[in-house]
């Protein structure tokens, strides 16, 4: 059981995520509706940017990240 505890909770996927996270908390001391908004618009912020590299992609372009010269 030990084992099975250890490989699910040492996957970077869940652990950075959660790091992240209480970096945030603690910053914001703690405050859940400035958390909260701070989530949100990163959430935005990376939804946003992922919606223009699909854009890109699918109008044949390249996004800046992607093109090389």
């Amino acid at each position: 059981m030990k084992s099975f505890i250890e490989r699910q909770l040492y996957q970077p996927a869940l652990v950075l995520p959660m790091v992240d996270l209480m970096q945030l908390m603690v910053s914001l001391d703690f405050n859940m509706g400035q958390v909260g908004l701070m989530m949100a618009t990163r959430g935005a912020r990376a939804a946003l940017t992922r919606s223009r590299t699909l854009w890109n992609a699918g109008q044949g372009e390249c996004a800046a990240t992607d093109c090389v010269h």
